[in-house]
């Protein structure tokens, strides 16, 4: 049927969202010219959104709950991160700049927009790389309440269970107290608790499971927990919290300890939370996310191969394009100096370059690559990787032991199903096949068939690690 809403009574009964009667840049009709330049006020909501964004990365798909997530949005706006992942939301769009508040759901210059009921298969067929959500509850074993705060109070979780439930990293949001809370924030890189919350969010037993950090676990889950003063995360091998990071200015014990139910594990190695995250300017993290150039190239020696990652590097006037040449002739100066003309494989996928520059860049390049290159290849995104994977995956370049220990995300010396799909996935953009799978398994003894009936998980140690990846690829050497 067609619902018609007589003109009067369209901002009542059928405007866009609660804020806004119609918006042509929510619907795709018009674009942006750009996003709008106005800033988050530096307050609770910025420094945890700001802690959170720490774990976006380059080339991701992202999940942003409604709340205190949404900053995350705001945040890689203002560090410059918005055109590097791809963000989303449940009503059905995917990239752009979320809106927040009482218009949240569509987004400002979206990439694509779907039915939410799609935007949902696609949740649950593991399309999302991390979910930011909120927490009403947390419990000692990481268990998330956000449905029910009493017998007469039902919220309900709406998409929350879906999302939490398929993704391969999550990091809750929240406050480590309510009701009351105050805090100081000199602009000096440290946090004052002012006012310290009556009611604690930490709490011995969440009123509603919403969440299970247990099942999180087993599944092999990346999860993290991000309030204004400290940050948790949820290991494999214990089943209570860990308390990882705390703001610069806050005294553990005080402000963190005793404003919990329960005691948390307090890492040997805790860290402080970045002072940047407590200032006014911009925290200016996006190159660090991306890493150095010298962090970009990998060098094999055997045939004599330097590969550089291009993603997400942006020549806007001549002075990038000789820091991009200087930079890369003074990592092949040396090889070149050693063994003679380069094979040069570059991955061009992400990197961006102002159109009257295109010209110039290419004369420099050109006048570069006869110096430096025997041979060039260049390729954009999954054509990169696999070109790349052919010599990685070489037991003569890597060291089995560094990869198991990049693998081993729990740090428990044991390898899951999920942390190999995941490593291999990560390091190689590879995604294992049932049969490779099997044999990883069979290397550490067990059937990966009867795991789904029994719910065991396949654990590899070093050794069995190290035994199962020479048998699946020696035929690449």
């Amino acid at each position: 049927c067609v619902v018609v809403v007589d003109k009067e009574n369209h901002d009542r009964h059928h405007s866009m969202s609660y804020e806004e009667r119609d918006n042509p840049v929510f619907t795709g009709e018009i674009r942006e010219a750009e996003y709008s330049s106005e800033r988050m006020p530096l307050d609770i909501r910025k420094i945890i959104a700001r802690r959170a964004f720490y774990y976006l990365q380059p080339n991701t798909v992202v999940n942003l709950g409604i709340g205190l997530p949404e900053g995350v949005a705001t945040v890689s706006k203002e560090e410059g991160m918005l055109d590097y992942v791809t963000l989303t939301t449940e009503a059905g769009v995917f990239g752009g700049n979320p809106a927040s508040g009482r218009s949240f759901g569509p987004s400002s210059n979206a990439s694509a927009m779907i039915e939410m009921n799609q935007m949902f298969d696609f949740y649950d067929g593991g399309g999302l790389d991390i979910s930011f959500l909120g927490a009403a509850e947390i419990g000692p074993n990481g268990d998330v309440n956000v449905s029910r705060m009493t017998k007469n109070r039902l919220t309900g979780p709406g998409g929350f269970i879906d999302i939490s439930q398929s993704t391969k990293n999550i990091v809750f949001v929240t406050t480590l107290t309510t009701k009351g809370l105050e805090v100081s924030i000199p602009g000096d890189g440290t946090l004052e608790i002012q006012n310290e919350g009556s009611v604690k969010k930490f709490v011995s037993n969440v009123y509603e499971t919403t969440f299970s950090g247990d099942q999180a676990a087993r599944r092999g889950q990346t999860v993290w927990y991000v309030t204004e003063r400290a940050v948790f995360r949820r290991r494999a091998d214990v089943d209570i919290l860990e308390l990882v990071e705390i703001a610069p200015g806050i005294n553990l014990q005080k402000d963190v300890l005793d404003q919990m139910d329960f005691d948390p594990i307090v890492s040997p190695k805790l860290g402080r939370m970045d002072p940047r995250i407590f200032m006014e300017e911009k925290m200016k993290v996006k190159n660090e996310m991306f890493g150095s150039l010298e962090e970009r190239c990998v060098y094999h020696e055997s045939d004599h191969t330097v590969f550089l990652e291009m993603f997400g590097i942006t020549i806007d006037n001549e002075e990038d394009i000789e820091w991009l040449i200087a930079g890369f002739g003074s990592i092949l100066q040396p090889l070149f100096d050693k063994k003679g003309p380069v094979n040069v494989v570059i991955n061009y996928d992400g990197f961006d370059i102002r159109q009257d520059l295109e010209m110039k860049y290419s004369e420099e390049v050109e006048k570069f690559g006869k110096k430096y290159y025997k041979t060039v290849q260049r390729f954009a995104g999954a054509a990169f990787r696999r070109a790349q994977l052919g010599r990685q995956i070489s037991l003569m370049e890597w060291d089995p032991d560094e990869l198991f220990d990049k693998f081993d995300v729990t740090k428990n010396g044991r390898l899951s199903v999920r942390e190999l799909r995941d490593g291999m996935a990560s390091v190689f953009n590879m995604h294992l096949s049932p049969t490779q799978l099997a044999k990883f398994c069979k290397a550490g003894g067990k059937d990966l068939s009867s795991f789904s009936k029994s719910g065991e998980e396949c654990i590899l140690g070093r050794e069995e690690f190290v035994k199962a990846v020479y048998e699946i690829f020696k035929a690449t050497d």
